[in-house]
């Protein structure tokens, strides 16, 4: 930095701190990705795994491995093994990565390479936000399987598939499509959620957390409003168990409502609506919350081409001028890909999700709002609300 507070673009060591501190911002504005929260690692047992690979280049793909439970009987004393060892089932699922970008441009008085510390910082905080929202937004609909959202820009570069029936419990044994007022969230399908994650095959794994291993609930605004109203006692319990300590000073507790049975109960703007019977448009009313055990999502990231001396951040930025120098323009820029992992049985060809059960339920919004105001995120991403 100069003494007078501006900064030399072309200074190796001022871009690389400009682009990790991209990613600093976003990870603090993103409850799924802060270290502080311990939901995203390079291990299987994080809720959401990060891959990083140095070589992968734009339109290239990271490859995840899934290793399938034994399934013989095993022998025992004097029994006879060989003959009767166990099959080691593997399968695959790749990840497609490719560029996602935004840039911000500021009038303002420039002198050559030199840039005011205000303004980088500035657009620093605004894109690291801006990919926050669009982490954000890409992992909870693949989450859910909210494959009506297309574009690269909003799924991360791979289509999001649609969850199979099996992976989604609804109120009182409702139909896609057929939610109604009595059938909001409550214990009883949190009961029925928690039953179905112990009888689902292949099982799902907790996820390794703050707390030690524990599933992750993602709960809407609406959700928590009619849980709380469900069962008042219920939900007490829910919070006394994360009450006592440093709560509010400690961001692990950030949006957190509670735990119980070994789950933890999160609430996120994020929560997609739930979806009508042919899966082609959302349903109004509606909400469609997720928890995840181990390994529930993949975030990748490659590098591809990197200047030489600009460090290996996982976001570049560039910096372009126009009117003459006058107006400045920087970009962030990074080689990202987003998935739910699902695995296909090299036995019976049959297609396991890996790591997500949803709740989806009807969550009324109030009189005073519209379906345009309450699922803006969504329209906004070209999807279609019907009442």
């Amino acid at each position: 930095m100069s003494s007078n507070g501006y900064l030399d673009i072309t200074d190796n060591e001022v871009v690389t701190q400009f682009e990790s501190g991209i990613d600093i911002e976003a990870r603090l504005k993103l409850a799924l990705l802060d270290d502080e929260y311990g939901f995203a690692g390079d291990s299987d047992d994080n809720l959401i795994v990060l891959k990083d690979d140095l070589t992968t280049k734009p339109g290239g793909t990271i490859r995840s491995y899934f290793a399938y439970q034994l399934s013989t009987r095993g022998r025992a004393k004097d029994e006879q093994l060989v003959g009767f060892e166990d099959h080691q089932r593997t399968t695959t699922f790749d990840i497609k990565v490719d560029v996602i970008r935004n840039a911000v441009t500021n009038e303002s008085p420039m002198y050559q390479q030199w840039v005011p510390y205000d303004m980088l910082e500035s657009s620093k905080r605004v894109l690291g936000d801006w990919f926050a929202t669009r982490f954000e937004f890409a992992l909870h609909a693949h989450a859910v399987g909210a494959s009506i959202i297309t574009g690269d820009v909003y799924t991360l570069n791979n289509t999001i598939n649609a969850l199979q029936s099996r992976y989604i419990v609804r109120p009182n044994g409702a139909a896609a499509g057929s939610l109604s007022s009595g059938d909001t969230m409550d214990v009883d399908v949190i009961n029925e959620a928690l039953l179905r994650l112990e009888l689902l095959k292949p099982k799902m794994r907790p996820a390794m957390t703050p707390f030690g291993p524990k599933f992750v609930c993602f709960l809407a605004a609406e959700q928590v409003r009619d849980l709380r109203k469900s069962d008042s006692v219920w939900f007490q319990i829910m919070t006394s168990a994360i009450q006592g300590g440093q709560v509010t000073d400690n961001p692990i507790f950030t949006n957190l409502l509670g735990s119980v049975h070994d789950v933890l109960f999160y609430t996120s703007n994020l929560v997609p609506p739930g979806m009508n019977s042919g899966g082609t448009k959302f349903k109004s009313k509606t909400r469609r919350a997720w928890i995840g055990g181990a390994g529930a999502l993949n975030l990748a990231f490659g590098r591809g081409d990197r200047p030489s001396g600009f460090g290996i951040n996982r976001f570049q930025w560039d910096m372009d001028t126009q009117d003459y120098g006058f107006k400045k323009s920087i970009a962030a820029s990074t080689i990202v890909g987003a998935a739910r992992p699902r695995f296909t049985d090299p036995k019976d060809s049959s297609v396991s999700e890996h790591g997500v059960l949803c709740i989806e339920t009807y969550a009324d919004y109030g009189a005073s709002l519209t379906d345009a105001e309450v699922y803006s995120p969504w329209i906004d991403a070209g999807a279609t609300v019907e009442a």
